[in-house]
């Protein structure tokens, strides 16, 4: 088994004895990587498009964890794949400590529950910190006539079939929240996915389709100039970027509270002196009030507030449940 695919997974006597072969070869002892870590820019995989919700919290991260790291930090983004395009190059980066990718649960919990993918959902990624939990928004071009969830069941159970939802992609949080909350209402809406926040936001606006599940940052701007209606919040709380928006729970769907979270991960296997280096960067990156106090504008709760240990628990218990109800909805994706 090759260094680079133990999933970090070492014993101290392994440990010693790779250490000792790798000064033997001229190489960096582990403690002595994580002295000159890190010696190059730190690239950052997003895997949406520029100009979304997830590319302005990467870039909110990314300009103080420059100060934190000494190093800039390169975007290298990589849409399409429900995410796992991103993923796959984040999995065959090297385990040096120089690649970060946004995860989310797309890429651990949903999409390796409809289809093969080339990577361990758990094993392949060492956790370095929470981004924050983020809950969705169900939001209406204004054309359709309806202004809260109630009424839009009543017109969708009127016309079957022939309200559109949008999304960022088969098997996203976008996609998966708007099933549930099809199936949880009892109606009937066409999915029509996207790659991307820019790309249904647009069309929504446009009226090319007439809801959509999003996150709340790249809807906010339009939700203002009223381009957009608010229907409801995804969570069971209403969110503090939109306190006067209702959530879906307090519209007659009672206990209906799913909020997606995303993390900052690095390719396993990373040396564990290397791995604490980035993580408390990373630490001191997301406790900056500044920073905290932009994601939680954009709609980000809970901001940074899990251990590393904790993202891996909750990955783990997610790919459980996710697995059970993708099986009993029946969702595939082809590839």
């Amino acid at each position: 088994m090759t260094d680079s695919n133990r999933q970090g997974r070492w014993t101290r006597r392994e440990l010693l004895r790779w250490a000792g072969a790798g000064a033997a070869a001229g190489s960096l002892a582990p403690w002595a990587q994580g002295q000159t870590f890190p010696d190059k820019p730190v690239k950052m995989i997003v895997p949406y498009p520029p100009g979304g919700g997830a590319d302005s919290w990467a870039r909110t991260v990314a300009t103080r964890l420059e100060k934190a790291l000494g190093q800039p930090v390169v975007f290298d983004y990589k849409p399409g794949g429900s995410t796992t395009i991103g993923a796959d190059a984040a999995a065959r980066s090297p385990a040096d400590g120089h690649t970060l990718f946004m995860m989310d649960s797309t890429a651990f919990a949903y999409v390796p529950n409809m289809r093969k993918v080339n990577y361990d959902p758990i094993k392949s990624f060492a956790p370095v910190g929470l981004l924050g939990v983020g809950p969705m928004l169900l939001v209406a071009n204004p054309a359709l006539p309806v202004r809260n969830v109630q009424e839009l069941i009543a017109y969708a159970r009127a016309n079957p079939g022939k309200v559109t939802i949008a999304s960022a992609g088969v098997g996203s949080p976008h996609h998966l929240i708007g099933e549930f909350f099809r199936s949880r209402a009892g109606i009937s809406l066409t999915h029509v996915p996207y790659k991307g926040a820019v790309q249904y936001i647009a069309d929504l606006i446009g009226g090319q389709v007439d809801l959509a599940v999003s996150t709340i940052t790249p809807a906010l701007p339009h939700l203002q100039a009223g381009r957009l209606r608010p229907l409801g919040v995804s969570s069971i709380t209403r969110s503090s970027a939109l306190p006067d928006v209702p959530t879906i729970a307090e519209q007659g769907l009672a206990g209906f509270d799913e909020k997606p979270w995303t993390c900052f991960v690095t390719p396993a296997g990373v040396p564990p002196a290397v791995l604490e280096k980035l993580r408390a960067a990373y630490r001191t990156t997301i406790e900056d009030p500044e920073v905290a106090s932009t994601l939680r504008k954009a709609g980000i709760e809970e901001v940074g507030a899990w251990t590393p240990a904790r993202i891996g628990e909750q990955m783990q218990a997610d790919l459980t449940k996710w697995g059970e109800v993708i099986r009993k909805a029946n969702i595939r994706l082809e590839g």
